[in-house]
């Protein structure tokens, strides 16, 4: 006996239970099974069920009886939203689309797309699952939330794809043949502009800065001064940094709290660094991961001190302002652009020194300028990998130095105290790294 005819029926059973079983959990957490009429797992196996065996007889036996169960079943959820809004005043659809979406994952996996009825169904099912948690993160939402969420998809999906990848602006062809060029023969290829290049940079760390903004909607900024912290290191380090700090003059009490946050996003910062090299340029990461790795272990492992001698973290609002908006976008892609330029001049007519001290200086400015320029650079030039590293290397360092310079200004004495320890163990952690390679 082929047994193989029985595995679709089998699947589409199954995956029709695990998304009824999910509405059934969620009707017993929200108390509301009165108004969820359609059933559980049994009903939802069935329809799964039903589904399997339309698409069979439809195949095998009847043309066309496919269009009438799935017609069936569109009149069932269609009475099942006509029951719950005049006896329940339900006007959700969510229960009703399920009800089709399960009818044609059966539908799927009677032509054997396991794979893709298994996607499906997970999907679904986490899609339900979060039903409170995205209504809570909706109802967090300010019309300026919208209005910037909009922008990024303009910025993004729409500008971005209008500039040509391929086009660069050269020095050689604004200003014509020069006498420098024979001294610097590079010169001349300098590329001045490459408009989509720098775009991608922005879309890049907007996103980036965009996604901590809306977990910190998503959990809420009261859940814990170190989460606030964490989250708030992809959104702005700096920002954070100087917020904490003040925060420990306004309750002494959460000095060392404050010095955990401030610390969480700044040891956040090395991971989001090596994010953003590997998102331009994988083959800079071994070994830049050996000393921002090292510096971003001491920093969480500072935290986790920290964390252990203040017991639990206590909570404090902090606001954070929208990290998008049009005009910053604009001035980091004006920025990077100055930063790419200055950095191959220098490279050109300086060497490497050069292009250290540029490093050092724009890190203060902007780490993420100088990471995304000299990730590029060598890119296109493999000879300045080990170039590129250092340079990294030391934007980081004269990042995180200007940081706590500039918390241990602001800060209480306790607050100093945590950071100075923390910081402190940091530095010497990327030293002694940079030291060993």
């Amino acid at each position: 006996m082929n047994t193989a005819i029985f595995h679709p029926f089998a699947i589409s059973l199954l995956l029709g239970a695990l998304m009824g079983f999910e509405r059934s959990v969620s009707t017993v957490r929200t108390d509301d099974r009165d108004s969820d009429i359609i059933g559980g797992i049994r009903t939802y196996s069935l329809i799964s069920l039903f589904g399997c065996i339309s698409m069979f007889i439809d195949r095998n036996y009847r043309p066309g009886f496919l269009l009438v169960s799935m017609a069936g079943v569109a009149l069932l959820a269609l009475a099942v939203y006509s029951i719950t809004f005049f006896k329940f005043n339900e006007r959700g659809l969510t229960t009703e689309i399920s009800l089709l979406v399960c009818y044609a994952v059966g539908v799927l996996v009677s032509q054997e797309l396991y794979i893709l009825s298994a996607s499906i169904t997970v999907v679904v099912v986490l899609i339900l699952y979060l039903k409170y948690y995205m209504e809570n993160f909706t109802g967090r939402i300010t019309r300026v939330d919208m209005l910037a969420m909009i922008k990024f998809a303009i910025v993004s999906l729409v500008i971005l794809p209008l500039f040509n990848p391929s086009f660069e602006l050269l020095l050689g062809k604004v200003t014509g043949r020069l006498d420098i060029y024979k001294k610097y023969p590079g010169l001349d290829s300098l590329v001045l502009l490459n408009p989509h290049n720098v775009w991608l940079m922005v879309v890049l760390i907007s996103g980036i800065g965009f996604a901590g903004y809306v977990l910190i909607k998503i959990t809420g900024s009261r859940k814990g001064i170190g989460l606030t912290g964490l989250l708030g290191g992809l959104v702005s380090s700096t920002a954070t940094t100087l917020t904490f700090a003040k925060r420990s003059l306004e309750d002494k009490s959460l000095a060392l709290s404050c010095s955990l946050a401030v610390l969480l996003a700044c040891s956040t910062m090395f991971p989001r660094i090596l994010v953003e090299v590997a998102v331009i340029n994988r083959s800079l990461l071994p070994e830049l991961s050996m000393t921002l790795g090292v510096m971003a272990a001491a920093g969480f492992v500072a935290c986790f001190i920290i964390w252990k001698i203040t017991g639990r973290e206590k909570t404090a609002d902090v606001p954070l302002a929208n990290p998008f908006s049009i005009m910053p976008a604009v001035k980091f892609g004006l920025l990077y652009g100055v930063i790419v330029l200055i950095t191959r001049f220098v490279s050109i007519t300086s060497g490497d020194n050069g292009v250290y001290i540029v490093s050092v200086l724009s890190g203060m400015t902007d780490v993420d300028a100088i990471t995304l320029s000299m990730s590029n650079l060598s890119k296109n030039d493999p000879a300045k990998m080990h170039q590129a590293v250092v340079a990294i290397t030391l934007a980081a360092f004269s990042n995180t130095i200007l940081k706590f310079i500039m918390a241990f200004a602001i800060g209480s004495r306790g607050f100093r105290t945590g950071i100075t320890a923390g910081f402190g163990f940091i530095l010497f952690s990327g030293i002694a790294a940079l030291l060993f390679l």
